[in-house]
């Protein structure tokens, strides 16, 4: 990834931990595509990802996110906390595409990838 796409995710990346989905949501295009293969959902645009986000970043606990790269594209690998959980657990991959500086489409993964990138199943330092 370059480093505006390395910057990019970053601020992703804090803005998914704050759970602060006005934050993330103000990095994406406004016609961004979710995907989540091999799921046939398809989120397309703001307005539709909004809900989503906002429910996602909190309802299910805490986040902790890693940097990756997956096909030379920025990544995350995103790690939960569920409510009364000590420990945060894989979650999933988001492989992100940039386009004119604002994320134009997510494509999420599950947890089987995690090997294949050497990530472990638990953080065991979350930071």
């Amino acid at each position: 990834p370059s480093e505006t796409e390395r910057e990019l995710l970053r601020r992703l990346i804090e803005a998914h931990e704050r759970a602060d989905a006005a934050a993330a949501l103000a990095l994406m295009r406004e016609d961004i595509r979710i995907t989540m293969p091999p799921l046939p959902m398809c989120y397309d645009g703001l307005a539709m990802i909004m809900p989503l986000l906002q429910r996602g970043l909190t309802e299910p606990g805490e986040w902790r996110l890693l940097p990756i790269a997956a096909n030379r594209m920025p990544a995350a690998a995103s790690y939960l906390r569920a409510p009364g959980e000590t420990e945060f657990k894989a979650f999933k991959i988001d492989v992100l595409r940039i386009e004119d500086g604002a994320v134009a489409e997510i494509t999420t993964f599950g947890t089987g990838l995690f090997p294949a990138f050497d990530l472990p199943p638990v953080l065991t330092t979350p930071r």
